[in-house]
């Protein structure tokens, strides 16, 4: 069987034998590389060795440069940089305080000019009321003179009503507090810095809290009065007269006759004793009526020295 499979098969020639270890072999135009050239270097795995540029970070990393990574700051640096946040913090706190300072300063300016108005309003109405309060004590001391006279009351009724018409009266007014008020309650008063003013103003307000309290009984005390002057006279012609001469607004007062008004008028009373009780209650009318003008002197003197101590301070006459 052996042989008849060699017989068969070609015999091998020199060609045959050449031929298949030529398969695989590259072209002859190719240069041949080593094979164990080649392996060695199959082998070797392919990596970078990046090579230290010593000249590049020389130009891009600086000593001085506190971006750089790694770098210390020196005590100067920590210095300078305390130094402008505090410059930065002060300023703004100077900034806050010179702002506050000009709206304390400006509402001050407003409080006093506000004050000042009110004062000078108030003294002029304080003027005009001790002038007509001075003339009622006048008047009122000769109806007493004459209630007193039995015999000249009855010839002189007309005269006894004219008189009566300034007894019925009690020029008075209450001093203006809006701004005094306010400037106590909202503690505006700091912004006042001259402590004579603020102790001017702080005594002002005690005054015109007195004067309140004693206006307060003098109303009471007129309103008792009159329940007993109206047992003795007529009230239509008193009001008319009060009109007509203008007691009763802040006008110039007119002197009127007395048998302008009241003439063939009659008391409704001629008993001794009801007249002498009317001529009790003028005189007690009278003493209020004194002390009254009083309390507005010492009002008017307060109110004009806080008037001057304004106007020195503010400049505002």
């Amino acid at each position: 069987m052996n042989e008849e499979q060699n017989k068969d098969s070609p015999p091998l020639t020199d060609d045959n034998q050449q031929q298949e270890p030529q398969l695989n072999l590259p072209s002859t135009d190719e240069p041949i590389v080593p094979a164990t050239e080649t392996t060695a270097e199959a082998e070797q795995p392919q990596t970078t060795n990046p090579t230290p540029q010593t000249e590049d970070m020389e130009v891009h990393h600086h000593a001085h440069d506190p971006s750089a990574p790694h770098h210390k700051k020196n005590w100067k640096s920590y210095f300078w940089e305390f130094s402008m946040l505090f410059l930065a913090v002060f300023c703004g706190f100077l900034a806050e305080y010179q702002l506050e300072h000009y709206i304390e300063k400006q509402r001050a300016k407003d409080f006093a000019k506000s004050l000042h108005s009110d004062l000078v309003a108030d003294t002029a109405i304080i003027n005009r009321n001790i002038e007509r309060l001075n003339l009622c004590t006048n008047k009122i001391d000769t109806l007493i003179d004459l209630l007193d006279n039995r015999e000249e009351a009855k010839n002189k009724v007309s005269s006894i009503y004219n008189l009566s018409a300034y007894a019925f009266i009690t020029p008075a007014s209450t001093p203006t507090e809006s701004t005094l008020l306010q400037l106590l309650n909202s503690g505006a008063l700091r912004y006042l810095k001259d402590n004579v003013l603020v102790d001017s103003i702080k005594n002002y307000n005690n005054s015109v809290q007195l004067f309140k309290s004693f206006s307060a009984s003098v109303s009471n005390l007129t309103t008792e009065f009159r329940k007993n002057q109206l047992q003795v006279i007529e009230i239509n012609p008193l009001i008319d007269f009060l009109e007509t001469s203008g007691l009763l607004s802040s006008r110039t007062v007119i002197n009127i006759s007395d048998t302008a008004f009241f003439s063939n008028r009659q008391l409704l009373t001629s008993d001794p004793f009801r007249l002498k009780e009317y001529a009790n209650w003028c005189a007690l009318k009278k003493f209020y009526i004194t002390n009254l003008i009083n309390q507005y002197k010492r009002l008017h003197s307060e109110a004009s020295g806080v008037l001057r101590l304004l106007n020195k301070q503010y400049h505002l006459e």
